[in-house]
């Protein structure tokens, strides 16, 4: 979950800025003593030229070092700004003392770390945080019950909900994520862990966020990307801070999504698609961050005070002059005021505007030959935007296309498929992907979600299939915001599996740590009046303010 690259250009210009400024940071390093006595590595950067203090302090806790060039470089900038800034190893990891427990002492020993500088001579008691993916996990964790110091926060491309948008997604577990990122970070003893906790449980709750949101207190700039490994959870995040939060957090909570993906974070390049200019947030992200510290962390008129409370990027079809859509919305909230469109599937492989006529379709799920994972939301360099093609030309995958547009259908909001089945096996998965296909027959990845069928009840219990019984199961494929150009087509591809993306169901219901061989899974879509299967579009009630470039300080 590190975002070494897409904020590579952040520290390479924050870095630039601090030596033509001639500005050496003066540092030093003090050990920060966690609730339970573990000893956290801490630097501390001062800004010269800015009088002798107190100052602001940003803080920025990793897991990467807090000497790599991200944290240095953006505590250099910081320091050109007129703020103190902090630099944290998390426990287990740098030279802090402990075990990395991954984010289950994170709320803890952020807190613990923001009253300690606050009682620093050199902390004039405003305090902000800042960082990109795990450093922004980082944040949403120490956020409830955090101190008042706390003053404003800066996550990017995160979640404060690790368990349904990090680890298991429509009780799936993502392999390819979750797997990837621990070997990565040599942390693989804390996957038995992770799988041991497959139902939500105390052990989740014990450090959730969105559980106790009612005591996060801090106004928070969230900033996300449509083909983002988090992307709803900087949805959810904003919302729920938003509207459920404390006194100081309500109303106060602002949202950028670009069309970006985790390690394209404010770049126009996401898969195979280049987005217009207007879609690089690189250039505005110095003058976002400096806004929103200055008006949370120094009181001043800033310009962010004048800020739309949602900006999110509305995508449009790519490479076809004049088509709608690649521009930025301003928004009053998210999710927008939508009506839901239902697009129907029909035996015939049409996705239509009406009830199909009744019918079925036979689907094959093979643990053995699982559907491959072919972009999307996922940590990785080919994430993002990617034809569908090669996977819908398999026997194993049913595609349903609506035929040619004869408008531009604009789509706002979450997205869902609903498709009913008559089971052999007692578990399986459904993965739907959303495509836009283009006239030339490219199928292009819009976004994506699975369900396993035994945790279609709720995420704290497991309820099997009963062979032969017809079953309705709702697919989450998370948000877009999205126009389909006219002459283009709407698709869901259907299948058993997407790998590595979500792990393999081997649909026999036995135990997933100790999986069998499987089998083959053969559940047919049931379609009609009676089994209506449909894919539901959030289509906005009314039309939002448009704009060319993201410009975030209006005169």
């Amino acid at each position: 979950m590190s975002l070494r690259l897409s904020l590579r250009g952040f520290a390479v210009a924050a870095l630039a800025s601090a030596i033509a400024a001639g500005a050496a940071a003066q540092t030093f390093s003090v050990a920060v003593p966690a609730p339970d006595g573990t000893l956290l590595a801490t630097d501390v950067y001062f800004p010269i030229g800015a009088g002798f203090g107190p100052w602001p302090v940003i803080l920025q806790r990793t897991p990467y070092g807090k000497g790599e060039n991200t944290v240095r470089d953006a505590c250099y900038l910081f320091n050109l700004w007129g703020y103190a800034c902090v630099g944290q190893d998390e426990r287990g990891r740098g030279n802090s003392g402990g075990q990395y427990t991954g984010y289950i002492d994170e709320g803890p020993d952020g807190r613990a770390t923001i009253e300690w500088i606050a009682r620093q001579w050199w902390c004039n008691g405003n305090i902000g945080t800042f960082g990109a993916s795990a450093l922004g996990m980082t944040q949403y964790a120490l956020s409830p019950g955090a101190p008042p110091a706390l003053k404003c926060m800066v996550p990017i491309v995160a979640t404060p909900d690790f368990y349904h948008h990090a680890v298991y997604e429509g009780g799936a577990l993502r392999y390819a994520l979750v797997h990837g990122w621990l070997e990565d970070q040599n942390a693989l003893d804390l996957f038995d862990p992770l799988k041991a906790h497959r139902l939500w449980d105390s052990w989740w709750a014990a450090w959730a966020v969105l559980p106790n949101v009612a005591t996060v207190n801090v106004p928070t700039l969230h900033i996300g990307g449509w083909y983002d490994i988090f992307q709803q959870g900087s949805l959810d995040a904003f919302t729920e801070f938003q509207h459920h939060g404390g006194p100081n957090a309500v109303g106060r909570q602002r949202l950028v999504i670009g069309p970006w993906t985790h390690y394209g974070t404010f770049q126009n390049m996401a898969g195979q698609f280049t987005y217009p200019p207007n879609s690089i947030f690189v250039d505005d992200i110095f003058s976002v961050v400096h806004e929103w510290f200055d008006l949370c962390l120094k009181g001043e008129a800033s310009g962010a005070e004048r800020w739309p409370m949602v900006q999110v990027y509305l995508m449009g079809a790519v490479g076809e002059e004049g088509a709608p859509g690649n521009t930025w919305l301003d928004l009053p909230d998210w999710p927008p005021l939508t009506n839901p469109k239902s697009f129907f599937l029909d035996p015939s492989r049409a996705l239509t505007a009406v009830v199909s006529a009744a019918g079925e379709l036979g689907l094959l799920a093979d643990p053995a030959n699982p559907v491959s994972t072919i972009g999307g939301q996922e940590l990785s360099s080919e994430a993002g935007p990617y034809d569908q093609r090669e996977i819908e030309a398999r026997a194993d995958v049913l595609s349903f296309t609506t035929p040619a547009l004869d408008a531009p259908l604009t789509v706002t909001g979450r997205v869902r498929c609903t498709v009913w089945i008559r089971p052999d096996t007692p578990d399986l998965d459904l993965a739907v992907r959303l495509t836009d296909v283009y006239p030339d027959g490219r199928s292009m990845l819009v976004t994506d979600g699975i369900q396993r069928a035994r945790m279609r009840c709720g995420d704290d219990r497991e309820c099997f299939l009963t062979p032969g019984v017809a079953t309705e199961i709702t697919v989450d494929l998370w948000s877009t915001a999205m126009v389909f150009n006219s002459g283009h087509a709407i698709r869901i591809d259907v299948s058993g599996s997407n790998a590595l993306r979500f792990e393999v169901n081997p649909n026999d219901g036995g135990d997933l740590n100790n999986p069998s061989a499987g089998v083959v899974a053969h559940p047919a879509l049931l379609l009609g009046p009676d089994h209506p299967s449909r894919l539901e579009l959030p289509v906005p009630k009314a039309t939002h303010v448009l704009r060319r470039r993201l410009t975030l300080s209006h005169p």
